[in-house]
C-alpha cells in the first residue's frame, strides 16, 4: 500500500489573480499562500481480484477507468495511462471540502504523487503542482487558479510569481522559530459553520478579472499581497492584521453579492471589540473559514468556544505533499 499526503493552505496575498483571465492579461501575477498542518491523505493499493474500489465521501465500484465518476481520479489514470484494472484508491481528509482550504487542489497532488510512486514515475514537486493544475484546470476546464497545487507541492510560507505563459517562479520564504511560533499564537482559522461551491465564485471572479474597469482594483490586491507576505515572514502580526483587513474590505466589496451575512456580522463583531487586528475569509470567498490575525488569545479562543465556532491555530507545514508510507 502507498500512502500520500497532501496539506491543506491559507491565502495570504493576491487571492484571485492566480487566475488565467488575469496573469494571461496583466503581464503576470504574484501571489503567497501558506501550507497548514492540516491534511488530505491517499492512499492506493493493487488488489488481488479485478476492478476498481474507489472510497471518497462516496464509493465507487467499478470494471473500467471510463465508467470512474470521481473526475480528478477518472482523469489522471487516464493521463497517467495507467493500465491494470485491479486498483483500490481512498481518500481522507483532516478538513470538509469546500471550505476554502483548496482542498480539491490539494487532493489532485496527493493523488498525483501516490500515483506517481506506484508507476514509478517522476514526482519533484514541480510536477506534481504542474500536472495536478493541468488535471483540473486544462483537462477538466474548470475555472481555478494555480495557488493551490502549487503550495500544496511545494508547503512552506511561499510566494509565486507566474508568467503570461503560465511559468511559476517559487519563492520559499524560510523564517525563524521565534516568528513560527508567533504565527502559530497570532494566527486562527474559525469555521463558520458553512460550506460553498468554490466553482461558482471563481466563474464570479474570472468574469470580473475580464472588466478593464477592475484591473485597478486587482492591481491593488497584489500591492497588498506583496505586502502582507513581507509583514507575516518578518512576524508583525499587528501590521499583518490590519493590511489584511484592508484586503478583506476590498474584496468584500467586490463579493458583496456571494458573502454570507453571517461571516460578515461575526468578523465585524470581532474586529469592533478588538480582538482581531483583521482578517479575511480564505480561498474564494462566500462562506468556510475566517483567518484572523489576534493580540488577544485568550479572549479570542473563549468567545469563539462560548459560540461554538471550531478555531484552530495556523500551524505551518514546511515539507508539502509527503509519501507516508
Amino acid at each position: 500500500m502507498i500512502i500520500a499526503k497532501a496539506p491543506l493552505r491559507v491565502s495570504i496575498g493576491g487571492g484571485g489573480t492566480d487566475l488565467p483571465s488575469f496573469y494571461e492579461n496583466n503581464n503576470g501575477t504574484i501571489f503567497s499562500s501558506l501550507a497548514i498542518k492540516k491534511y488530505i491523505f491517499v492512499s492506493i493499493n493493487e488488489k488481488f481480484n479485478p476492478g476498481f474500489f474507489i472510497r471518497y465521501s462516496s464509493n465507487e465500484k467499478t470494471d473500467f477507468i471510463e465508467d470512474i465518476d470521481h473526475p480528478i481520479i477518472k482523469e489522471t489514470l487516464i493521463d497517467l495511462n495507467y493500465n491494470n484494472n485491479n486498483l483500490e484508491i481512498t481518500s481522507t481528509s483532516d478538513i470538509p471540502s469546500g471550505t476554502g482550504l483548496g482542498s480539491s487542489g490539494t487532493f489532485g497532488v496527493a493523488l498525483q504523487l501516490a500515483l506517481r510512486e506506484l508507476l514509478n514515475k517522476e514526482k519533484d514537486k514541480e510536477i506534481l503542482a504542474k500536472e495536478s493544475t493541468k488535471i483540473e484546470m486544462d483537462i477538466l476546464k474548470r475555472p481555478i487558479g494555480l495557488q493551490d497545487q502549487y503550495i500544496s507541492a511545494y508547503g512552506g510560507i511561499t510566494e509565486f510569481k507566474v508568467s503570461t505563459e503560465s511559468k511559476v517562479v517559487v519563492n520559499q520564504r524560510k523564517i525563524s522559530q521565534k516568528t513560527e511560533d508567533r504565527i502559530k499564537n497570532s494566527l486562527f482559522l474559525i469555521f463558520t459553520s458553512s460550506t460553498r461551491s468554490s466553482s461558482k465564485i471563481l466563474s464570479f471572479e474570472s468574469k470580473e478579472l475580464k472588466k478593464k474597469d477592475n484591473r485597478t482594483s486587482y492591481e491593488s490586491i497584489i500591492e497588498l499581497g506583496r505586502e502582507m507576505f513581507e509583514l507575516l515572514t518578518d512576524g508583525r502580526i499587528k501590521e499583518y492584521g490590519h493590511l489584511m483587513h484592508e484586503y478583506w474590505m476590498i474584496k468584500r466589496q467586490r463579493q458583496k453579492s456571494i458573502t454570507d451575512k453571517n461571516v460578515n456580522n461575526l468578523y465585524d463583531f470581532l474586529k469592533a471589540n478588538e480582538i482581531i487586528y483583521g482578517g479575511k475569509l480564505v480561498g474564494a470567498g462566500g462562506s468556510g473559514f475566517l483567518l484572523v490575525s489576534t493580540g488577544q488569545k485568550k479572549k479570542l479562543l473563549e468567545f469563539t468556544a462560548a459560540n461554538r465556532y471550531i478555531t484552530f491555530p495556523v500551524e505551518i507545514d514546511n515539507y508539502g505533499a509527503q509519501l507516508v508510507s
